[in-house]
């Protein structure tokens, strides 16, 4: 669901909210939340892998 700048809950909002609705339409910072995610992602992974545990163990 959009969310709209005008909407009358957006004054109701967190000034955390409120920086969080603007960064959500910076493509720069969804293209480095992506990347961030992919990397600790990755990490945990390969931890994982690399002291003898499968992903399937851990679930």
């Amino acid at each position: 669901m959009p969310v709209s700048k005008n909407s009358s809950c957006s004054k109701q909002l967190s000034p955390r909210l409120k920086e969080l609705q603007v960064k959500i339409h910076d493509e720069k910072y969804i293209e480095y939340a992506v990347e961030r995610i992919a990397l600790v992602v990755s990490r945990r992974i390969v931890e994982k892998y690399t002291s003898g545990r499968t992903p399937e163990k851990t679930y």
